[in-house]
């Protein structure tokens, strides 16, 4: 039996070590980083299209779609439902597809029928463009989690829409999507007029409970505005580089020794002591992940886990009278949330403690809570489990299917 209370560490040396190597990785020349969801789709004889979108703020971003799949061959479906998969922190695109056809999520939808989109936030791989500024300078990484809710999600969701001709899409997201999702809801809740159904997986808003150990030492020097959080803001975190390369190339092979060290990162990170994970995904989890990110995120992040509260980025008292005329951040609305949420959580997930997801859902309009039946379910196991396929997946096409059965409008545009 697991605690995910206490962390699931085998020594202090192992947690030091994988911390010190995420370190590393953040420290060293970046690469060309690896971009596979294309590739990968293409692979498996799926159609691939590649969408470019652009926000309202003038980032570039990057989204793809699968529209039909090769098992649908002869399917003339005039307007197929859409569904819109959104990725996590340090994440992209590709975690939707890493499992293959049989298990990935977005393979599966394309398998039923329904017009894949994949997003990606601006900052990751696949979106690292903007009209003016360049990603090797500071200004480029000056946002949140905030912006990519109001600004991604609604570009990429007013694309998706305009592309496809409906008035609304199923919308699944894991992690830090999960965040946006809650932003864009609360701060612009016109939008909830424009998702069907709603599935989030390890939903992330309050922190309280959270335990992953690097947040409680982070929390302490950077999770309220100070000298050091406004220093280290606005900078890249965790790019590709050369020696990330280096390991995924002789420490995530199949033949390695040393595969403890890669499923051990993941572990650290994500709920220490599962037995879901799929060991043989890893060489192309390393190879996609981490996928960048701004410091900015992190430090919100942080505010959150100190304060409490779910609420915008702390600035300071001088800089939020600026910006919210107020000495405090605004608080998000959750109750603005009209869609009923579908949340899905578990017990050794040290991003999304069971207790806040729980008190998210007390606050919602409408919310169905499903706990999954493992002690030791961590973060990562909702996209990269043995298991994802019966536990997850096909539990969420079953909800979008019950309800695509039960409302026969797409609200075509």
């Amino acid at each position: 039996m697991f605690n995910a209370v206490h962390l699931k560490c085998k020594n202090i040396w192992m947690c030091l070590t994988l911390a010190a190597m995420l370190l590393l990785f953040d420290g060293l020349p970046q690469v060309y980083a690896f971009k596979m969801t294309a590739k990968l789709i293409s692979n498996h004889n799926y159609p691939v299209e590649e969408h470019t979108v652009h926000t309202n703020d003038d980032y570039i971003l990057t989204m793809y779609r699968i529209p039909d799949s090769p098992k649908l061959r002869y399917h003339n479906a005039t307007v197929k439902p859409v569904v819109f998969l959104q990725h996590g922190i340090l994440c992209a695109s590709d975690d939707w597809i890493i499992n293959g056809p049989e298990t990935s999520l977005a393979y599966m939808f394309a398998d039923m029928g329904y017009d894949v989109w994949m997003g990606n936030a601006r900052g990751n791989t696949y979106s690292r463009q903007h009209k003016h500024k360049r990603p090797d300078s500071s200004d480029f990484w000056n946002f949140s989690w905030h912006e990519i809710g109001v600004y991604d999600l609604t570009a990429m969701l007013d694309y998706v829409l305009d592309e496809t001709r409906v008035g609304s899409v199923h919308f699944v997201a894991h992690s830090q999507g999960t965040t946006t999702f809650f932003v864009l809801m609360s701060s612009m809740p016109w939008y909830n007029e424009k998702v069907r159904t709603v599935h989030l997986l390890a939903p992330i808003a309050f922190m309280r409970n959270h335990s992953f150990v690097l947040s409680k030492v982070g929390g302490i020097f950077l999770g309220y505005p100070s000298f050091l959080s406004m220093v280290l803001a606005g900078f890249e975190l965790l790019p590709t580089t050369s020696v990330q390369k280096l390991f995924c190339e002789y420490i995530c092979s199949p033949n390695s020794h040393f595969k403890f060290l890669c499923s051990g990162i993941l572990n650290f990170i994500g709920g220490w002591g599962t037995r879901h994970l799929n060991h043989t995904l890893l060489p192309h989890v390393c190879e996609t992940h981490p996928a960048g990110a701004s410091t900015t995120q992190i430090i919100h992040y942080l505010q959150l886990y100190t304060s409490g509260d779910f609420k915008q980025f702390d600035h300071g008292i001088h800089l939020n009278l600026k910006k919210y005329n107020q000495e405090t951040p605004p608080h998000y609305e959750v109750s603005n949330v009209k869609s009923c949420v579908n949340l899905y959580y578990s017990n050794n997930d040290y991003m999304s403690a069971v207790e806040d997801v729980e008190y998210l859902a007390s606050l919602l309009p409408c919310a169905d809570l499903y706990r999954i039946p493992y002690d030791d379910w961590n973060h990562y196991d909702f996209l990269w489990s043995v298991n994802v396929k019966e536990m997850i997946n096909d539990r969420i096409i079953e909800k979008i299917e019950h309800y695509e059965k039960t409302h026969d409008h797409l609200h075509r545009m």
